[in-house]
């Protein structure tokens, strides 16, 4: 009983402290006077300034905009790779299934990506599109082949 009456007390002890705090700032002029401190200004317009300073506008050199065709090409580039690669380790009798489990996954993962990508497309990047498309449906045939266990 004594340790709790201890924790009430202490705990009535931190609120008031707090409402006094907070009173005193009031009092002295609190966020007006800090911002006005923090800005360095006294709240008077300098001749030929206004009383807030302004930002430009700060470009970034690292904001690359790409349009649809350019991410639909690069994706189905680095997938044509993959699917390249995935059959030279199906071809090596070293590589073991579960390596190349990883590798199919990922394909399948990046092939689901290229096919929402190619929705985007307009219809000048139908050729794009249909080779896009074609790449995604093959991985995803591979992909279906290795877990039904045609490699077995």
């Amino acid at each position: 009983m004594v340790n709790i009456n201890q924790i009430n007390e202490s705990i009535q002890s931190l609120g008031t402290g707090n409402a006094k705090a907070s009173t005193s700032n009031e009092q002295a002029g609190g966020f007006e006077n800090a911002l006005s401190r923090a800005i360095g200004q006294s709240g008077e317009t300098v001749e030929g300034t206004d009383a807030v300073n302004s930002l430009e506008e700060i470009a970034s050199s690292y904001v690359q905009i790409q349009d649809s065709s350019l991410v639909v090409s690069e994706k189905t580039g680095e997938l044509l790779d993959l699917l390249e690669t995935y059959i030279a380790q199906l071809e090596d009798p070293e590589v073991s299934l579960k390596n190349l489990s990883e590798v199919i996954e990922q394909m399948n993962t990046d092939a689901s990506s290229l096919l929402t990508e190619t929705q985007s497309l307009t219809l000048e990047d139908e050729g794009l599109k249909d080779i896009a498309t074609q790449t995604a449906a093959t991985i995803k045939g591979e992909y279906l082949k290795f877990q039904r266990g045609d490699y077995l």
